[in-house]
């Protein structure tokens, strides 16, 4: 009994046998803490995995279906991010859906993974699970066009500027022609191509948002093609060309001497003598300076028709309302119908040409050209009627010549004002009619995108047309080139013929066409650099692709940040426009 008592009372030892009876539950806790752990990583990279395959599905769903090529990118991007023994995991299992009635895609993911302590409590796996969802979230968007439709676009889609130029000079401007080992799509076709995808990209994320898309066009070359778009009262009734004109020419009547005489045979009385000349009997005259006889024979004032080159004011009333019109010059008995491509109101020859983003205008004053938004209010500020059939230039340093040569012309596809297109085949039906041709000026093209795209200009009732949801609408402009500005002084584009003219250089008594090319090239390249900061002033995102040439620090400059891309081939070209896409229609995952 005392024995009892005493082993009662002494706790020596008692620590031993407290810690071995703890040892279970203290192993359940560190063993679940480190399998928790492990679990955790491995539900993180099972969300990232998930995340990624979603947004490949639906990134691939390019149409707006959910087809087996959208399921299996979705899943070969899963595998991709989760190796299937990551951590030792077992079972892995991913499915992509496209729940009816939407666009997006979602993900359901899960796996088993295997404990490593608490397989001693017989928990031999912990199963874990994560759901994912991606989808397009598109607002409202306006997207302008502004495409470079030059002559290199006929060029192969993979050739360099040598190959482009060699192909050029063999074809010209058709396209799909074989050449060596370059491909037979032309750059035209793979723009055409790579604006589908880029339409399509756009519907499919639009799909069941209630967003409103829509899209215009400015095709340019050297002049652009807004004629139809313009009131005609803002369009001039008589415009002077560097042009010709048939022209009556009076000569006077004149007496020619046909014989003379101081003999004093003669001289005694000159009326006695007659010679007979052309049938005409003509009688001698004495002639006091000469001191002798004369005979002369009248030639009568005649008139004749002469052409003569140099520039003329033609009027322009009937032909700006695209009805036939007779040849104004007098030349011809042709009629001529406008095409609809414009030449640019007054500016001034000035190489310092500058945007202020303050007071958002351009320096110096007088230039009409430049101003984005303003109406014609006189003749200084209303566009002209591109007319080529009527266009000619002459030698240099010339105001007049008796013979001329029609310049090099070009008049792109008509442009198009902000619309929404129901679908691929309506948005096609503008696209098919882009086709190559004529040099490439980069201002006038940007100008009239900017004109299209602004919500303070002359298309403000188009653009600020509000959409069914009455919510915000983003702005953009989507500016695509294949070559750097391209000048010519003969050249008739939206300022004249650059060597008579001088609107832009102030050289029209220069003999030296390098001379005034070099000019017109820096002095354009101002312009549009100026003109690509009026656009951003205005809140629009201005993007640039250059295609198969270089994307210069000038582009770049232009573009908005992080909106400049470049494109070697079709497929380049086609990814470059789809980035562009997907970033305005914010590819991302949901909640």
């Amino acid at each position: 009994m005392k024995f009892l008592t005493r082993l009662r009372r002494d706790v020596a030892g008692n620590t031993l046998a407290i810690v071995a009876a703890a040892m279970v539950p203290l192993v359940a806790m560190i063993g679940s803490g480190v399998d928790m752990s492990r679990a955790y990583m491995v539900q993180s990279r099972l969300q990232q995995a998930c995340d990624a395959g979603v947004l490949a599905g639906r990134k691939e769903m390019a149409d707006g279906g959910w087809n087996t090529a959208a399921h299996d990118a979705a899943v070969d991007y899963f595998e991709v991010n989760f190796a299937s023994d990551y951590l030792g995991t077992s079972d892995v299992s991913f499915t992509p859906t496209n729940p009816s009635g939407t666009s997006n895609v979602r993900g359901v993911a899960s796996v088993d993974v295997p404990t490593v302590i608490m397989n001693f409590f017989t928990i031999d796996n912990l199963a874990v699970s994560v759901s994912c969802e991606a989808k397009f979230d598109v607002a409202n968007s306006d997207v302008t066009f502004v495409l470079d439709t030059t002559g290199s676009m006929a060029c192969p889609s993979d050739s360099n500027d040598t190959e482009c130029n060699s192909y050029f000079s063999y074809y010209g401007t058709q396209q799909g022609r074989s050449y060596g080992s370059l491909s037979t799509t032309s750059r035209m076709s793979a723009l055409k191509t790579a604006m589908d995808g880029f339409y399509t990209t756009l519907k499919s994320a639009a799909a069941n948002s209630g967003a409103r898309i829509r899209y215009a066009f400015v095709p340019y070359t050297g002049t652009v093609n807004v004629g139809a778009l313009l009131p005609q009262n803002y369009i001039a009734d008589s415009v002077t060309y560097q042009s010709r004109k048939r022209e009556q020419v009076t000569t006077p009547a004149a007496y020619e001497i046909h014989y003379q005489s101081q003999n004093s045979y003669y001289t005694s009385n000159c009326g006695n003598f007659y010679g007979t000349w052309h049938g005409d009997r003509i009688y001698g005259q004495y002639d006091s300076s000469y001191r002798g006889c004369v005979w002369k024979d009248l030639h009568p004032a005649t008139t004749n028709w002469e052409t003569n080159y140099k520039a003329v004011t033609h009027p322009t009333s009937t032909y700006k309302t695209f009805a036939w019109t007779s040849d104004p010059t007098g030349v011809t008995s042709n009629n001529y119908k406008w095409d609809g491509c414009i030449m640019e109101r007054d500016t001034v020859a000035s190489g310092s040409i500058a945007f202020n983003s303050s007071t958002e205008t351009f320096s110096p004053s007088g230039l009409y050209d430049l101003d984005i938004d303003s109406a014609p209010t006189n003749a200084a500020t209303k566009w002209r009627p591109y007319w080529p059939e009527v266009t000619f230039y002459r030698g240099y340093n010339t105001t007049t010549a008796t013979s001329g040569t029609s310049p090099q012309t070009s008049c792109p596809y008509k442009s198009k004002l902000l619309a929404e297109y129901a679908n691929l085949s309506n948005f096609q039906s503008y696209t098919t009619n882009l086709a190559p041709d004529g040099g490439t000026y980069h201002d006038i093209g940007l100008l009239w995108g900017a004109r299209l795209s602004s919500e303070d200009g002359i298309f403000s009732s188009n653009v600020l047309q509000a959409p069914t949801n009455n919510q915000y609408v983003g702005r953009h402009i989507v500016f695509m080139t294949d070559g750097q500005m391209s000048a010519g002084n003969n050249y008739y584009n939206a300022y004249g013929i650059e060597r008579h003219d001088g609107r832009i250089t102030g050289m029209n008594t220069s003999t030296d066409g390098n001379a005034i090319e070099s000019s017109q090239t820096a002095r354009h390249t101002t312009r549009y650099k100026e003109l690509c900061k009026a656009i951003k002033a205005k809140g629009i995102r201005l993007w640039v692709v250059a295609f198969n040439t270089t994307l210069t620090t000038d582009m770049t400059n232009c573009a908005s940040p992080n909106s400049s891309f470049t494109a070697n081939n079709s497929a380049g070209l086609n990814t470059a426009f789809q980035k562009i896409a997907e970033q305005i229609a914010d590819l991302r995952l949901t909640d």
